[in-house]
């Protein structure tokens, strides 16, 4: 019996108008103390005995002023977010995430943990997109988010198409404990693509729930 593999075949205008489709579709309104890590997954995971470390850093030019609902003000706060991830085989990693805040007025502060473990499909299946399944969960300070303890559950589907690269991250979130512990879960879509100018130099759009509009850049 032959292995048979799926081939997609699209033209660069045929992406770009996907691209604004996805863009326009799921931009809305942000959360206020959420960009500690904003990132679009790919499905790949780190390889089997590898360890990663990354470092996430975000300025909030324009946020809150005051108190609200018992959080911090997020004006001109520097988020910095250590993340550590290990590489277990080729099909599973375990990724660590150590969440603190600059104030303006109040100093370097710790805000939180979360940990998350990861499963891919390995490329021995063949499919024809990548395919992968987080769980993260943690706890934060009061202070800093309404809800101190989370849950997110995020698929993670990739494609790369000759110089082109797409990923989709339909995430569902669950406050375990805090103010909306009551909402249930939530939907978060978040959608990434990029091309290749050359091996060094790409530009990405992305857009996610957290930042309420597509962001570009140069990487």
């Amino acid at each position: 019996m032959k292995n048979q593999r799926l081939q997609v075949h699209a033209s660069p205008a045929v992406l770009s108008l996907g691209v604004l489709s996805l863009i326009l579709l799921f931009a809305s309104p942000a959360r206020a103390q959420d960009n500690y890590e904003i990132q679009v997954y790919g499905a790949d995971t780190v390889p089997p005995g590898s360890t990663m470390v990354e470092l996430h850093s975000n300025f909030t030019a324009q946020g809150s002023k005051t108190l609200e609902d018992g959080v911090l003000s997020t004006n001109h706060a520097q988020h910095e977010t250590l993340e550590i991830t290990q590489g277990f085989n080729r099909w599973f990693e375990i990724g660590f995430y150590v969440f603190t805040s600059i104030q303006p007025d109040g100093g370097w502060q710790w805000v939180g943990d979360h940990i998350r473990p990861r499963v891919r499909i390995p490329e021995s299946w063949h499919w024809p997109v990548g395919v992968s399944l987080s769980n993260e969960f943690g706890d934060q300070r009061r202070d800093f988010s309404p809800d101190t303890w989370t849950w997110e559950i995020r698929p993670i589907v990739d494609k790369k198409i000759g110089r082109w690269y797409l990923s989709f991250n339909p995430t569902l979130e669950r406050s375990l404990h805090g103010e909306n512990v009551n909402r249930g879960v939530e939907f978060s879509p978040n959608a990434k693509v990029s091309f290749d100018f050359t091996k060094r130099t790409a530009a990405a759009w992305s857009t996610t729930r957290l930042t309420g509009r597509s962001t570009a850049s140069i990487l």
